[in-house]
Parts: structure tokens; sequence; C-alpha cells
């Protein structure tokens, strides 16, 4: 349908999404209660994106034919509130220290070389609509965080609390 009226502009966004209507969920982590807190206390986050490669063919006469190469994600940055306890920042750095290992004897080791320990963990990226209802969802697969980024610290800020971002490298996405 061609948008051509008011009315039908109404009709096609209907509330339109709104970008304050979203969830953010963390899945596999084995530390008890994470992924609830990090669910509420997550105050901003994107939709990922992702990049098609372009690979140029040369063709007769100089030309170049464009074909579509490897799909490749960015890296996805989260805003987080800091509780008092600290609880979520520490579980992070937790699990950066786990993934970042040089201990080669340590369960995530054995995980990335094919043992039997815990995978990495999933992150659920879900859009919502007015009534709670989720529309879309994205499913961000072998997630951990790449960097956990420093906390301001000042006596001028006395009416305001503690956030931090967290950047998630992951190896790609569903969605649904």
């Amino acid at each position: 349908m061609a948008i051509t009226t008011i009315d039908n502009l109404k009709s096609v966004l209907n509330t339109g999404a709104r970008s304050n209507l979203f969830r953010v969920t963390l899945t596999g982590l084995a530390t008890s209660g994470l992924d609830e807190d990090f669910t509420y206390l997550c105050k901003a986050a994107q939709l990922p994106g992702s990049t098609v490669g372009v690979i140029e063919v040369p063709f007769a006469a100089g030309r170049r034919f464009k074909a579509a190469g490897d799909r490749t994600f960015a890296d996805w940055t989260t805003t987080v509130i800091n509780d008092s306890n600290h609880t979520i920042r520490e579980a992070l750095e937790n699990l950066q220290k786990e993934y970042g290992t040089t201990d080669y004897n340590s369960e995530t080791a054995k995980t990335l070389t094919g043992g039997d320990a815990t995978d990495f963990s999933s992150i659920l990226v879900e859009q919502l609509n007015q009534a709670g209802d989720v529309v879309y969802s994205y499913t961000l697969v072998n997630c951990w965080p790449s960097d956990i980024s420093t906390i301001d610290l000042s006596y001028d800020s006395t009416d305001t609390l503690e956030e931090f971002t967290v950047t998630w490298s992951y190896d790609y996405f569903t969605f649904e």
C-alpha cells in the first residue's frame, strides 16, 4: 500500500515503534541472578547491525561486477545502571577475566578448545509494543564482554546513578 494520505500514514505507523520499549536478557551465564538483574538495569542498547561486504569482480573493458561478500557483525554496546553492590559489574568482570584467561587448563579454555564446559552466553534483544508484547527480537550468539568502561566518580555528581557501558563481541545474530 502506497502512503498517499495522512490516514494511510496513521494506519501504517499505528503507534510507531518506540525506542524506549525494549528488553535485553542475558542467557547462559552461570552467575546467579545476573540474567534478571541485567534485564532491569540495562538502560540503553541498540538493535544490532550487520554489513555485507562487496566483492568486485573485474569484467570486460574495465567494468566491475559487484557480488555480495561475507556478512560481518559489529560489536554491540549496552549501558548499564550500576547497582549498589556492583553485582552486574563484578559478574561481567569475572566473565571477561574467564574468557581472557591465560590459564589454558581453566574450564573456559576447555570450552574454547572443544572441552565440555559451558558455552559463551547469548543475549536476547526484544523490541516491545505499548502493551509489552514482543514484536521483534534478535539473539546475539556466543557473546562475551570485550570492553567494560570506566565509572566516573565525582563529588559534583550528587543526583545521578553510576552507569557504565559494556561492549559485547559476538559471532552472529538471528532474528524473528
